[in-house]
């Protein structure tokens, strides 16, 4: 995923769904929702990972936006401010270990009639081959962790991924780099990963 633009003052729409929503009306909360909950829960479950936890987080960042409204000053898009709330909430709920990882068996598809052109075995180690980098990812610090998903994995630059995770832009980068080394040595060190790990870190 390419690098997005930086962050972008409020549009027009946006800034009369706000005022709508700071007046409590129903109809602009529930677009509000609706337009920004699917971003969220697919940025939040790459950050923290498989867990049934997800459905509570991605509530609790919205209950967190309502909250925030009226201090809301619309120095950046709604999408870029609920998720950077989203991405508080993550670094908060990784610090504190709550994550509870779902159990492989769970993930895995005993349906007799799935697709024939993509055989049990290979969408099984495709789930452990996921499992594994996971649970590599575990080892880094959230702070490191949520730094190299929002820039690998969510296509960010440095400076958007400074702003969501309030760090100054030298921090995100010696986040990025240090979480993507140590990402890499664990990786080498795994009999399975290691086949697929760079033999050097990029530059």
């Amino acid at each position: 995923m390419g690098a997005r633009m930086g962050p972008q003052p409020l549009k027009t729409d946006e800034t009369r769904l706000l005022q709508a929503c700071r007046t409590g009306d129903a109809q602009a909360l529930d677009l509000f929702y609706r337009t920004h909950v699917d971003r969220v829960a697919g940025v939040l479950g790459r950050l923290v990972g498989p867990t049934p936890d997800l459905e509570d987080l991605v509530q609790a960042t919205f209950a967190q936006a309502l909250q925030s409204l009226t201090r809301f000053r619309g120095e950046s898009s709604l999408s870029t401010w609920v998720i950077r709330i989203g991405v508080h909430l993550a670094a908060h709920h990784l610090r504190r270990g709550l994550r509870r990882p779902v159990a492989l068996e769970v993930l895995s598809d005993h349906d007799e009639l799935s697709d024939p052109r993509a055989p049990a075995d290979r969408e099984l180690d495709a789930r452990r081959l996921a499992h594994r980098i996971d649970g590599l990812l575990d080892s880094l610090s959230p702070k490191r962790r949520i730094a190299l998903l929002l820039y690998v994995v969510e296509g960010y630059s440095v400076d958007e991924v400074a702003a969501l995770t309030g760090a100054s832009r030298a921090a995100t980068k010696s986040r990025i780099w240090f979480a993507r080394r140590q990402l890499l040595k664990l990786a080498r060190r795994d009999p399975v990963l290691r086949a697929i790990a760079p033999r050097r870190e990029a530059g």
